[in-house]
C-alpha cells in the first residue's frame, strides 16, 4: 500500500475553483446581515388579549358562563313576554324594569349592571357614570334577587359579580359590556 503525502496548501478534495470560492465569501455574510437588519426593524409581539374571566380574576371578580341548567343569581335565563320591555340607560333613583323585562333586555343582547340594595351613594354613582359613558344596549339598576355580590353584569347566559366597586371592577365591568354586549338574539 503506497501512502500519498499530503502537500501544505493542497487538499485531498483537490482545490476548490476560485469563482466558488468568492460566491462564498459574497453571500455567507448575507444572511446574519439581513437577520441583524431584519430584527433592527421588528416590533415586539402585543401580548396576547386577556380573557374576560382573566379580567376579572385580576379585578377580585367571578365570571360564569355558557353550561347547561345555568342557575345564576342574578338570572342569566328565564321566561319572559315579549310585551315586557326596559329601556336602556340608567334606572338609578327611577322605577325599576320588572324581572320579566330585564330577561327579555337579556334575550335582545342588553348588558345588565346590577347592584345589591343598600350600595353607597359613591358607588351608585360610579356606575351610573360608567352606565351613562355608553348606554347603548345598558341598564343599570338596584339588583331585587337577594344577590350577594356588591354589583354584577349579566348577558345571556353569562354572568359577572364583584364584591366591590373600584378601579379594576370597574374596568372589568366595561370589558363585560364591550365583549358581552349584542350577545343574545340582538335585535
Amino acid at each position: 500500500m503506497q501512502e500519498r503525502s499530503v502537500s501544505p496548501g493542497s487538499s485531498r478534495f483537490g482545490h476548490v475553483p476560485l469563482p466558488i470560492v468568492l460566491v462564498l465569501l459574497v453571500l455567507l455574510p448575507i444572511g446574519p446581515v439581513g437577520w441583524f437588519w431584519g430584527s433592527a426593524d421588528a416590533k415586539p409581539r402585543p401580548r396576547p388579549a386577556s380573557t374576560l374571566a382573566q379580567i376579572a380574576t385580576r379585578a377580585g371578580c367571578r365570571v360564569d358562563e355558557f353550561h347547561d341548567g345555568m342557575n345564576t343569581n342574578p338570572p342569566v335565563r328565564g321566561r319572559f313576554r315579549e310585551r315586557a320591555r326596559a329601556a336602556d340607560g340608567s334606572y338609578v333613583g327611577k322605577p325599576q324594569p320588572t324581572p320579566e323585562a330585564t330577561i327579555h333586555a337579556l334575550f335582545h343582547g342588553r348588558v345588565l349592571f346590577q347592584y345589591r340594595p343598600g350600595l353607597a351613594r359613591r358607588d351608585q354613582g360610579a356606575l351610573e357614570r360608567l352606565t351613562r359613558a355608553d348606554p347603548d344596549r345598558l341598564l343599570l339598576f338596584e339588583n331585587r334577587t337577594g344577590m350577594h355580590a356588591a354589583v354584577a353584569a349579566t348577558a345571556y347566559l353569562s354572568v359577572m359579580t364583584c364584591p366591590r366597586v373600584d378601579r379594576p371592577a370597574l374596568a372589568a365591568l366595561t370589558a363585560f359590556r364591550e365583549r358581552r354586549r349584542a350577545f343574545g338574539q340582538s335585535f
